[in-house]
């Protein structure tokens, strides 16, 4: 919430709660929603390496405009629609060496918690119902706007730029600012009761309802794509704590930077994607996809080329070739001091690049005979499963 690198503290001593915005099945996904996936794997990973118990959760999507939309057009129902595409995601992530979450919620089974949540906030005076449709009252959070940093005023006048603001009826709205809870729906497969007629679900309610009835009401690490800063995770701010009456809602908050494909955000309704099968089919490695998904910083947009991806691939090839190369004889554990300056780049806001760098110095140092292959092999295979690598061991 303070826009700063800050050290993690969690809710409970050595314990990371962790929860992803995860996809909405409408279709296969592309390289710039494996970046998201990646990069939680990788902090993951590295919260495991250090100690902690890490309760991973990351939802799906199941239930929104484009779901209907999709099904509609592929003469499909929506839960069949939701298991095909989510198949091909799991596919592809194992390929990638990226760890399953402890649990998948879905929206569609989530809606009795969905339900209570929503009873709770107007109960609480925080939301309001207008003709079947129920908006929370942003004018009763003053928190709201926090984590982009604006008042509410601001918030109605500059807002942050988005393209993921979801169409609501604003002439139903006390306030602009006022978000969708509840909404009336009669479409197949997203439609259920509620105390205020049939309907479904608002989008940032959902996660809400999700992380409560997956982690508890106050979370450690809170991660998505940087287009869901607002309204989205905004918005999930406001309406958990209001509904608990606990805060912080989440302790860090991590976003991902925009993947971009010749300078435009790759995206399903543009088509210019990259996909991970695809790269995969061309006869790259997952070592190196993940290199070139962990090369730039998590926060920083990055412009995807194939021709980067051919240095990763040598990249790749080097640290799986250290792996075989004789080293150096006792050297009184010198690959230590590497050890610590990795877990230093780790520490500096999951530093990836860095990260890798220093995995590359110990492969260049083995291969050269300046380390001890006894005590500098196992730590590179060590700290490349931190980042998620195989180097070679793959099964």
């Amino acid at each position: 919430m303070t826009g700063t690198v800050d050290p993690l503290e969690t809710v409970e001593p050595n314990v990371a709660r962790m929860y992803v915005c995860g996809i909405t099945p409408y279709d296969v996904g592309h390289l710039g929603h494996a970046l998201t996936f990646v990069v939680f794997d990788t902090v993951h990973r590295y919260l495991e390496f250090c100690s902690y118990e890490v309760l991973h959760v990351q939802n799906i999507t199941d239930i929104d405009d484009d779901m209907i939309r999709k099904a509609k057009e592929l003469g499909t129902d929506i839960p069949t629609l939701t298991d095909r595409n989510h198949s091909i995601y799991l596919a592809e992530m194992d390929a990638l060496n990226v760890q399953r979450p402890m649990a998948f919620p879905r929206v569609s089974e989530s809606i009795p918690q969905i339900i209570e949540l929503v009873q709770s906030l107007i109960d609480n005076g925080h939301a309001y119902v207008v003709d079947g449709y129920v908006f929370f009252d942003a004018t009763s959070a003053p928190r709201f706007g926090a984590l982009n940093q604006r008042t509410l005023e601001q918030l109605r006048t500059d807002p942050p730029k988005s393209d993921s603001i979801p169409s609501e009826p604003a002439h139903l709205k006390r306030d602009p600012l006022d978000f969708l809870l509840w909404q009336p729906c009669t479409e197949a497969d997203a439609h259920w009761d509620s105390p205020w007629g049939e309907g479904r679900p608002g989008w940032h309610v959902e996660c809400s309802a999700m992380v409560r009835a997956t982690l508890g009401n106050r979370i450690d690490i809170h991660g998505g794509g940087k287009d869901l800063r607002y309204p989205h995770h905004e918005s999930e701010i406001v309406q958990s704590e209001c509904a608990s009456g606990e805060a912080p809602y989440v302790g860090t908050w991590m976003h991902i930077g925009t993947l971009m494909l010749d300078g435009v955000k790759m995206s399903k309704s543009l088509g210019n994607l990259v996909k991970v099968s695809e790269l995969l089919t061309e006869g790259h490695s997952p070592d190196a996809i993940r290199l070139g998904l962990l090369g730039t910083h998590y926060r920083a947009d990055h412009d995807w080329s194939n021709d980067e991806l051919e240095g990763w691939e040598r990249k790749a090839s080097l640290l799986r070739t250290a792996l075989h190369a004789p080293g150096g004889g006792p050297d009184r554990l010198r690959v230590e001091s590497r050890r610590l300056e990795f877990m230093d780049a780790m520490d500096d806001d999951f530093d990836t690049p860095a990260a890798i760098e220093i995995l590359v110095r110990i492969a260049e140092d083995i291969i050269a005979g300046q380390l001890d292959a006894t005590t500098a092999k196992p730590t590179l295979v060590e700290l490349a499963d931190v980042l998620g690598l195989r180097l070679g061991r793959e099964g």
